[in-house]
């Protein structure tokens, strides 16, 4: 018994473990034991905070090309305990998180950064707590689950002398559940007795990002020093990034973290380029490194390249060559490759985000570098009231403006202490390990439309990076767990309503090539519709061949809407659904679920409305019953599933 409860015991502590039917109903299958009938969970090694942190790059020690000042810290004794906690499924609220980390130290704390659920049931109380998360459909991310539970179920008093402050990422686009979790989050705290130093921040990942956490950083710092007796830091003489300039060698690394080295299999074009107007998405397969493996609804993570064009612009700016090699020196932790030469080239290509729009911060400090009377009054204006139509609705970069009023004097190093490090972008996999369990394909909508700046064209950063891969090549990639209801049932049975468009039909290829692998094993497959929206029949009618094969063997039925192409009332997917109403009404009663996948601005609200709309139509139910009906679906039964994209 004992070694059992010690299995138990590890199982738990190293694994998630979840229904894979949130609605299933206990049923007793009793032969010479009790057990459940028809019962399956899903099991997911927990990925913590530790187990993602980056190794150091072994290398030897070089000494320093020039001596540098020691750093003045607050010593061990005198320093207080800061513990600095995020949920991240993308990395955003990690490095938000790691960014205070970075300054703690200089202001008197003794900063520790970890997962959420690694203080789950054990939060301290000396010094001060920041939560950094997000929300992912209103549900805590995968490493911050069990925080959330423990801290909402803490009595009144528990937390009594602990002080917090939370700060928020989401994107307001999905306004339903924009900040969610860190609402929760803070009021559970303050609930159990915690003192919140600072009303709760939060940042629009589709509006000023960076800058809305500057901003709400630099308001709370001095609070913080305040509330636990800190003295202001002194600002060191030469604050900021330095940069040494190298005549001759060459050294660099990258940093991957978690990710490994993939190999492209193949990629190729889907659409009808020669068509007018015509918007590239291609098909692109890895060999995975070994051991890597997915479930179809996953992720593929993968670490990208800045597009030439765009590094070769930052380098004319400066008057720089690609080979150029500089030594960049800075006090704390960094996501720059320092105190060893690296090539500009490679600097500005693997290391830091060239197209960010710049922040309010970052506008008025290229004011702040301007000689030039009028241009320094038009920067000026722009990081005031006019930021929002003329930097941030337009996606002006730090580079745009720098290209445009020639006088700013802004050095390279300051320029390099603007830019957010380089981050690994996810895309839905668009296929099943049940078709081969070491290849993983995606399906990517290329980014390369005029600039909303004006200045040239805008290619997005991994899209422009995937579509010019060869066969061959390597990539640094890892696998990301989606939503734990984003995957096909268990039991292929369960029947399937999938609503998608464009790119968006990628994870539903893979439900699908699951299916059809599981039919041809001579397993019964359920009833499956597939909504999908595009431009033209002939033009964009993605994976057209593959569907039709599925299609034809009794895998699913194929509901398309081209808009350039209407029939009657029906240009896109949400029309075709309504159309469609008995179909979607009927699979839903006999127990199928609903899944969605598109972008979160348009076509995801329009088919929840629609779907809203049917079933007040199949059930009487008024406006508000339905919403409320949806919610319950879509929250506790887990039948209504959406996996939307910005």
């Amino acid at each position: 018994m004992q070694e059992a409860q010690l299995v138990l015991i590890l199982m738990l502590q190293r694994f998630d473990f979840v229904l894979d039917d949130p609605s299933y109903t206990l049923k007793i299958h009793e032969t010479l034991t009790l057990k459940p009938e028809g019962l399956r969970i899903r099991a997911r090694a927990r990925r913590t905070g530790t187990s993602l942190r980056r190794s150091a790059v072994p290398s030897t020690p070089q000494k320093a090309l020039t001596p540098q000042p020691a750093r003045r810290l607050a010593s061990d004794a005198a320093a207080t305990p800061l513990l600095i906690l995020y949920g991240s499924n993308t990395g955003s609220s990690e490095a938000f998180a790691n960014r205070i980390a970075d300054e703690a130290p200089a202001n008197g704390f003794a900063p520790t950064v970890a997962a959420m659920d690694d203080y789950a049931g054990n939060l301290p109380r000396e010094g001060a707590i920041v939560v950094v998360t997000a929300s992912y459909e209103g549900q805590p991310p995968d490493n911050a689950r069990q925080f959330v539970s423990s801290v909402e179920a803490l009595q009144e008093g528990a937390l009594a002398g602990a002080r917090f402050a939370v700060f928020g990422c989401g994107n307001r686009q999905w306004a339903r559940t924009y900040q969610a979790v860190p609402k929760r989050v803070d009021a559970a705290l303050a609930r159990a007795g915690a003192t919140r130093l600072a009303e709760r921040g939060e940042t629009d990942s589709g509006g000023d990002f960076f800058g809305a956490f500057d901003e709400w950083w630099a308001g709370f710092l001095p609070r913080l020093r305040e509330a636990l007796g800190k003295e202001a830091a002194a600002a060191p003489a030469a604050a900021g990034l330095q940069v040494e300039y190298v005549k001759d060698g060459r050294e660099g690394a990258l940093r991957l973290g978690d990710l490994q080295r993939g190999i492209v299999v193949e990629n190729r074009e889907l659409v009808d380029m020669s068509a007018p107007n015509a918007r590239s998405k291609r098909h692109l397969e890895f060999l995975l490194p070994d051991g890597m493996s997915y479930q179809a609804g996953d992720y593929l993570a993968v670490l990208a390249t800045n597009p030439q064009e765009l590094v070769d612009r930052v380098l004319r700016r400066f008057g720089l060559a690609r080979d150029t090699l500089v030594v960049l020196r800075r006090d704390g932790a960094a996501s720059l490759p320092t105190g060893r030469p690296v090539s500009c080239g490679e600097l500005l290509s693997n290391y830091v985000e060239l197209a960010q729009p710049a922040t309010r911060a970052q506008v008025a400090a290229l004011a702040a570098a301007t000689p030039c009377p009028p241009e320094q009054a038009e920067l000026e204006a722009m990081a005031g009231e006019a930021y929002g139509t003329l930097v941030l609705k337009q996606r002006c970069s730090v580079l745009d403006l720098l290209d445009r009023f020639q006088s700013c004097a802004l050095g390279f190093g300051p320029y390099l202490d603007m830019l957010p490090p380089m981050r690994a972008r996810q895309y839905s996999i668009s296929s099943s390990p049940l078709w081969k369990p070491d290849h993983v394909t995606l399906t990517v909508a290329v980014v390369d439309a005029p600039a909303y700046s004006g200045n040239g064209t805008f290619r997005g950063v991994a899209s422009s990076y995937l579509a010019h891969l060869q066969p061959g090549d390597r990539i640094s990639l890892a696998v990301r767990p989606s939503n734990a209801r984003f995957h096909p049932p268990a039991d292929p049975r369960i029947p399937l309503i999938m609503i998608c468009a464009g790119s968006g039909i990628a994870p539903f290829r893979g439900f699908l090539q699951e299916r059809a692998t599981q039919k041809q094993g001579g397993q019964d497959v359920g009833p499956a519709l597939l909504f999908f929206g595009t431009n033209h029949e002939g033009v964009d009618y993605l994976y057209r061949d593959e569907l039709e094969q599925w299609q034809a063997a009794g895998v699913v039925t194929v509901l398309p809407a081209f808009s350039l192409q209407p029939r009657g009332e029906v240009s896109f997917v949400q029309h075709r659904v309504w159309e469609e109403r008995a179909r979607i009404v009927e699979l839903f009663r006999a127990g199928g679920s609903v899944y969605v996948c598109g972008d979160g601005q348009y076509m995801a609200p329009a088919v929840r409305e629609t779907l809203v709309r049917i079933y007040r139509e199949a059930s009487g139910a008024s406006d508000a019953e339905a919403q409320k009906w949806v919610e319950v679906v879509e929250h506790e039964h887990g039948r209504f599933v959406s996996d939307v994209f910005a």
